[in-house]
């Protein structure tokens, strides 16, 4: 999908009316602009989901992408760690009863490895500045810690080190108590890329990524949204 292609795929989610993209389309789009995500296939039905279980392999996490459904963790819609086909038809079922509504499916993903820690990465626009850039310790502790630190898009590759280095839980990522060393080059270019993105395309209002998974050697984006402006 070309620069191009991107922008035709936001203008017919405006046009259509939509405005949140689920987290498989939120992705999928993140994916395009060079951003590493789980590999995820989008299925109907349980023939589906167990074709795919077999592409992408064991273990994997089923998530329902339902208008309904906006947290998904809290209405039982993640199953994670699915270690095999029986289980991965279970979860199908389960996910599907959750939902009511009439357009539904379900995210068959690759289960993301152990990361050194979660991270978030968000986009808001601010009525007198536009676009703003949030980073921070991701995963359920943001809301509780408020650990973030903000900057003005556009932003240049020292502003992305400043935003990783302000935050209090810094030092998880630089190796806190002999811990592993997180990959700080590419959480700047993580953040540099969402910086371009935004700028680029003006339809979007919000975005969140979370969590964002940090390892050694690169960056996973496990879970994403976006939101589009309302004109």
């Amino acid at each position: 999908m070309s620069k191009m292609n991107l922008a035709e795929v936001l203008k017919k989610k405006m046009d259509s009316g939509q405005r949140v993209l689920t987290e498989f389309e939120s992705k999928e789009l993140l994916n395009e602009i060079g951003i590493t995500i789980p590999q995820q296939k989008l299925v109907s039905s349980k023939q589906e989901a167990l074709d795919a279980v077999r592409g992408i392999g064991f273990p994997i996490v089923m998530k329902l992408m339902a208008e309904d459904v906006v947290h998904k963790s809290d209405t039982g819609a993640v199953k994670l760690n699915i270690k095999n086909q029986e289980e991965a038809g279970q979860a199908f079922d389960d996910l599907m009863k959750i939902s009511t509504a009439s357009k539904k499916a379900v995210s068959v993903q690759a289960m993301a490895k152990e990361p050194i820690t979660e991270l978030i990465i968000g986009m808001t626009t601010d009525p007198q500045f536009g676009p703003a850039l949030m980073f921070g310790i991701g995963g359920i502790l943001v809301e509780l810690l408020e650990d973030v630190s903000f900057r003005i898009a556009p932003i240049t590759e020292y502003d992305a080190k400043e935003m990783i280095q302000e935050i209090k839980g810094f030092p998880i990522l630089d190796g806190y108590r002999g811990k592993p060393k997180a990959d700080i080059n590419a959480i700047v270019d993580l953040l540099l890329k969402i910086s371009d993105f935004v700028i680029e395309h003006e339809e979007i209002f919000e975005m969140d990524l979370n969590p964002v998974f940090i390892y050694e050697s690169g960056v996973t984006c496990v879970d994403a949204r976006i939101i589009l402006k309302n004109e």
